[in-house]
This record gives structure tokens, C-alpha cells and sequence, in this order.
């Protein structure tokens, strides 16, 4: 999750047994032909102000069933770039966003949040108190190089050329608030040397973001490469190589060997939230035209995915190496959430797209299942009707009934996904309960 470093998950659980309660009466509603609804999105979507007198829009990342009432953090703020910056993905890749001006407005607004939240050294805040100042201090707010920078990079050169065909003067913004954040990421983290360190038997690059954060890495490729598609910096595409490099560098088995060429996610320990790395190798293995690259991404697709569906999906687990091969450590299999599952789809997808081979299409729908009723609490998890997708399933009998962004967000993300393919959607009908 994005909050509390992705550590602290929501506490607000509610039970549910999953033998009385296996779906939500309003998950499809009569006649629906769309997969994607974002009214939840819309509800938690919120305008204000800032002090400069800039008009921007916000989306609260806490709404707590029953009633779904929104939730502001009082030590964190309300609202925060993390979620802002993937809801700005999420109206951009709507299915209505090229005719329907609401979806383009509130994409925009959210923009001129992201903007205003940049910091002069050029890296981003991330939280928003209730009374619109920012969270300058936070630890998971502070100015730095960290996870809420890259997801305003990632959104921001995404959203730059299509912005640029409707509002030029909000593009050259953007333009230059990448441009800032680039030219910091060139100082403070191109020229870190590629050296590794050894972890519980593991060897781990310590040039990424955090020292071995391939997590993060996979965000900062996946904005650094539309970046790039508009700007001739070979200083730029030299460090796309950089991190894919160290991304490679943590995958860990092969087809026949425990972890079935997982890529760990930070130094010896694997976690589903924020999963982008093998979906990161596929596009820099694509834009670099470096098929190392992309036959990494690959194999985690063909070996870890499966054993994940064959043997259950984890929330992490760790690995040693005590020179007898790479061995588990401790696992977790709750909590699963959203953010979990999105990233796996949109690799197998991406797999799909390169290759066009079916059994990957086959994978991202058995995936996106997850969302209805294919997960280990047999329920259904994101409702058409609303537009709301359940926090996360913390045991087989045991939902977290909660709505908030990051989760919403991510479900949505994975719809627009399966709906824009359609052997992917035919596979998402196959396996869903």
C-alpha cells in the first residue's frame, strides 16, 4: 500500500464469512456493458484551493463501510501525490476520456495538484493536511527520492502529450516539473557507483532507490521511458539500462527452482504490493531493444505466476541462501490487495502484447479473477455497480470492507486493463466466480 511506507495496512477490518457471503448482490448491474466505473473514484475526488490561489483536486485515500464516509489521516493529511498521481492514470486511460470533458477536467485538476506539491530541490511532497498546507515533514511526506516522486514522474510524462493537444499551457508546466525532477534524479542518483552487498546469502544492488529497491526502480523506468520518448537524453536512457540492470540483478530461481524466477523486491524479501518489476523489464526490454531484458520479465511470468495461482498468493515472503540454493524464509499470505494483483495483470498483459502468444492473455484474466470471487475469500472485490473495490482480504474468512483510493484506484487500473483486450477479458469471464 502507498501509505506508511507500505508497511502500515489499513486497520479497519470487518468480517465477513466467506460461506454466507461469496458476493456482492450490486456487483453487475442490469445491462452493463463496461467494466470500468469510477463514481467511487468520483466520490473520493475532492477540489480545493491552494494558498497560491491555484484550483486543484485531491482524492481522499480513506472511505470506511458502511456508509463509506470519508477518512482524513490527522498525523499524514487527507489527501496525498501517491494516490493523486495514479487517479490522474486511471482518467486518462478511461474508455470516455477522448469525449467527455468531466474525465479530461478532473484529470487535469488533479495535475495541478501534483504541480503544486513539487518542492523547489525538485522532488515532490507527498500529504496534504485537512487545512490545504502541506506535510512538509513527515517521513512519509519529506521532499526525498521516494516512492511518491517517481508515481508523479510516472503520471506526469504519461499525461504531458495528451495534455499538450488540449491545454498547451498545462503541458509546458509539466514539461518543466519533470524537467526538475530529472535533473535531480541526474544528480543524486545517476551517478551512484553499481556496487552490491550480500543479504542472507543474496547479492543485492545497491544502486537503486533505497539501496536494493527494485520496486521503486520499476516505477522510476516506467516514467523515465515516456520521458524519454519526447526528450533525446541519452544520459536518461543509459540509467533506464541502470536500474533494469539491477532489477535483473534480483531475480532469483528459474522454471524448476524455488522462487521460480521471482524478483525480489527489496534486498532478500519479496512483496506483492508494488510488483511493477517484471512489467518494467518487459517496456525497458522494448524501448531499449535489449531482449535480456525482456526475457527476464518473462520468466517471471511463466514461472512465478503460476506458482503463486497453483499454491496460493502471498502478500511477501522472504529467501536465504545458506550455499544450498535459495531457500524460504518466512511467508505471509495475508494481507492481499489490490495493489497486489494489478501489477501481475498489467505483465502478463504487456507479455501478451510483445509476444501475442494466448496463454498470457490466459494469465492476466485468471489474475484480474482475483477482483471477482477467484481469491481465497471467495468474494467479490470490486463492484461495477459502484465503483468501489474492498481494501483487502486479511483471511479466507475475513474482507476488509473498507473503500479507500489505493485500492479503488488499482481496481480500476486492472479493468481498464482486461477491457482493452479483449482475449484478456474473454479469459477474466472464464476464471471469475
Amino acid at each position: 500500500m502507498t501509505k506508511k511506507v507500505h508497511v502500515v495496512l489499513c486497520v479497519f477490518a470487518i468480517s465477513c464469512m466467506a460461506a454466507t457471503c461469496k458476493k456482492q448482490s450490486d456487483a453487475v448491474p442490469p445491462g452493463n456493458t463496461s467494466l470500468v466505473n469510477t463514481s467511487h473514484l468520483d466520490y473520493l475526488y475532492t477540489p480545493m484551493t491552494f494558498s497560491t490561489g491555484v484550483n486543484v483536486a485531491g482524492v481522499y485515500i480513506y472511505s470506511n463501510a458502511p456508509d463509506y464516509h470519508l477518512i482524513a489521516d490527522a498525523d499524514e493529511g487527507f489527501t496525498c501525490v501517491d494516490d493523486v498521481a495514479r487517479s490522474v492514470q486511471v482518467y486518462l486511460r478511461h474508455p470516455k476520456f477522448s469525449s467527455d470533458t468531466s474525465v479530461q477536467n478532473k484529470m487535469f485538476k488533479l495535475i495541478q495538484f501534483l504541480l503544486e506539491m513539487q518542492s523547489l530541490n525538485g522532488y515532490f511532497y507527498n500529504f496534504l493536511f485537512p487545512n490545504n498546507t502541506i506535510n512538509i515533514n513527515g517521513a512519509t511526506s519529506v521532499n526525498s527520492a521516494n516512492w511518491w516522486s517517481w508515481r508523479a514522474l510516472h503520471a506526469l510524462s504519461e499525461a504531458g502529450p495528451v495534455v499538450r493537444t488540449r491545454d498547451v499551457q498545462l503541458a509546458d508546466k509539466i514539461d518543466g516539473a519533470v524537467s526538475r525532477l530529472v535533473t535531480k534524479i541526474k544528480a543524486d542518483l545517476v551517478p551512484v557507483p553499481q556496487t552490491t552487498k550480500v543479504v542472507a546469502g543474496i547479492t543485492v544492488p545497491e544502486w537503486l532507490p533505497v539501496g536494493s529497491g527494485t520496486d521503486q526502480a520499476a516505477i522510476m523506468i516506467l516514467g523515465l521511458i515516456p520521458y524519454c520518448a519526447v526528450n533525446n537524453d541519452a544520459t536518461v536512457v543509459s540509467y533506464i539500462r541502470k536500474l533494469a540492470d539491477g532489477i535483473a540483478l534480483m531475480q532469483q530461481g528459474d522454471a524448476t527452482h524455488f522462487p521460480y524466477s521471482c524478483i525480489l523486491s527489496w534486498e532478500n524479501t519479496w512483496h506483492a504490493y508494488a510488483g511493477d518489476q517484471a512489467f518494467a523489464l518487459l517496456k525497458a526490454g522494448a524501448f531499449l531493444n535489449d531482449a535480456s531484458y525482456t526475457a527476464k520479465g518473462i520468466a517471471e511470468v511463466d514461472n512465478f505466476y503460476p506458482w503463486l495461482l497453483q499454491n496460493g498468493i502471498k502478500s511477501s515472503f522472504t529467501v536465504e541462501n545458506n550455499g544450498g540454493g535459495i531457500a524460504l524464509g518466512s511467508e505471509k499470505s495475508y494481507e492481499q490487495i489490490a495493489y497486489g494483483i494489478r501489477p501481475m495483470v498489467s505483465a502478463a498483459i504487456e507479455a501478451y502484447r510483445l509476444t501475442n502468444q494466448e496463454r498470457y492473455a490466459d494469465m492476466a484474466g485468471h489474475l484480474a479473477a482475483w477482483f471477482w470471487g477467484a481469491n481465497d475469500a471467495n468474494r467479490i472485490m470490486y463492484s461495477v455497480a459502484t465503483g468501489r473495490c474492498f481494501d483487502g482480504i486479511e483471511s479466507p474468512s475475513i474482507v476488509n470492507l473498507n473503500s479507500g483510493a489505493e485500492s479503488t484506484i488499482e481496481a480500476l487500473l486492472t479493468m481498464e486493463n482486461v477491457e482493452n483486450s479483449p482475449a484478456v477479458k474473454l479469459a477474466f469471464d472464464k476464471y471469475r466466480k
